[in-house]
């Protein structure tokens, strides 16, 4: 059975490919649209696209963001495209896209990381997470048909692998600089600063393992369903900077622990858990030990890094989040769930509507019979059981015939 997120990304015909994740995976999805009858153009702004790009034709963009919507018009009118697609619809040469391509008619449908992990990516027209077009009007899945669910293949990504093609997407970067002289990367760009970043994330995370090793069996025991799960993101996420009121991870890690101080129940905890991708970025632990102890909750408050998630959140009370996709998955595990930022799942009935200091004390569950529909809807109409990088370098779509087939199954194979 063909899902409706596999039909959005085939309904055109000419496609405009921008930049994708770090590695071969936009290469490798332009040669099976071009294989299932569509055409397809990948665009390069940097040595690393080009590096992943290097087998198959493409175009060069020199230009600045600002320039990017003329560009985008001058090729249009040379060879219209129907369909841009993009990894992440919150970089600035994707949001210049997005707003050129609304103008025109033309269609942008934005990848990013699965909302339904790790056995998902995410693609949707218009744009992802906050700008999804995801309903979050609660009556219309209370009054929506029950959806058939397709069948899924379990996948599991490769860290090394996804560190392998960064590695060499960064060094191709820098080797061609000079080509790319106007190129602004929307995070960090230098190989040499992500790779003292990985070193440290290596040496952390095993740091923490010994120095953390008991805290996991206290929170299963003797703090079971006494802890308020505060998680953190990556603090450069383009969901914070563009989705929330943040500036910072630290501005909401100083609201959590001042609200926590004033409203919480004094027998509660608050445990807040380091996101493992920022692991070699920043440290919050001086941060949190010193406002801990300036509210006065410094013996109620800890802070975790590596600790499996699912077991936090089987005995955590209740989650705090800016606007993670571990919002959904606390709501897979049935947790009151307080929403900081602006998300598609932040709908009434699944998350807590009131402010922060209420919640602490608030007698409220998400609607799981409403949560069911909203999931249903979210994996058939966004997701596709795929992912980024997996054991096989190679990823692609297959169907019966390599030509334009409208209504025969497509489906995406993984990683064996």
């Amino acid at each position: 059975m063909q899902r409706n997120a596999v039909k959005t990304l085939l309904s055109g015909k000419k496609y405009l490919l921008l930049q994708g994740p770090m590695g071969p995976f936009f290469n490798d999805m332009a040669n099976w649209l071009e294989e299932s009858g569509r055409d397809a153009l990948n665009v390069v702004f940097n040595g690393g696209d080009r590096y992943y790009c290097r087998n198959r034709p493409y175009k060069i963009y020199t230009r600045t963001a600002k320039e990017f919507p003329g560009w985008l018009k001058e090729l249009w009118q040379d060879d219209p495209f129907d369909t841009i697609l993009c990894f992440g619809d919150c970089r600035p040469m994707h949001q210049a896209a997005r707003r050129w391509a609304e103008a025109k008619g033309v269609r942008f449908l934005a990848f990013e990381e699965g909302y339904l992990r790790p056995h998902f990516i995410t693609v949707e027209a218009g744009g992802v997470n906050a700008s999804s077009s995801v309903p979050r009007d609660p009556s219309f899945y209370r009054l929506m048909a029950e959806i058939q669910s397709a069948p899924v293949e379990n996948l599991k990504p490769s860290t090394r692998l996804r560190m392998w093609h960064a590695a060499w997407y960064y060094i191709m970067g820098w080797y061609s600089r000079r080509e790319f002289p106007r190129y602004r990367h929307h995070k960090s760009f230098s190989p040499w600063y992500e790779a003292r970043c990985w070193f440290r994330a290596g040496w952390r995370k095993k740091w923490y393992a010994w120095k953390q090793r008991g805290v996991l069996n206290t929170l299963q025991t003797s703090l079971d369903k006494r802890y308020y799960l505060a998680v953190l993101q990556v603090y450069n996420d383009s969901q914070i900077l563009n989705h929330s009121n943040y500036k910072d991870v630290r501005d909401y890690i100083n609201e959590v622990i001042y609200s926590f101080s004033r409203k919480a129940p004094a027998e509660q905890y608050l445990v807040i858990k380091h996101h493992p991708m920022d692991r070699g970025h920043r440290l919050y632990g001086p941060l949190i030990k010193r406002l801990s102890k300036e509210y006065g909750v410094f013996e109620r408050v800890i802070y975790i890094h590596d600790l499996p998630l699912p077991e936090l959140l089987n005995h955590a009370k209740a989650v705090i989040t800016i606007n993670s996709t571990v919002g959904i998955s606390a709501l897979i595990h049935n947790k009151p769930l307080k929403v900081m930022g602006r998300a598609l799942y932040d709908i009434k009935g699944l998350t807590y509507q009131g402010n922060l200091h209420q919640f602490w004390n608030a007698d409220f569950k998400p609607d799981m019979k409403l949560f069911k529909k909203f999931r249903a809807y979210l994996l058939e109409n966004t997701q596709i059981n795929a992912v980024y990088y997996g054991k096989k370098p190679h990823y692609r779509f297959t169907s019966t015939s390599p030509t334009l087939l409208e209504n025969t199954d497509i489906k995406w194979v993984g990683p064996e």
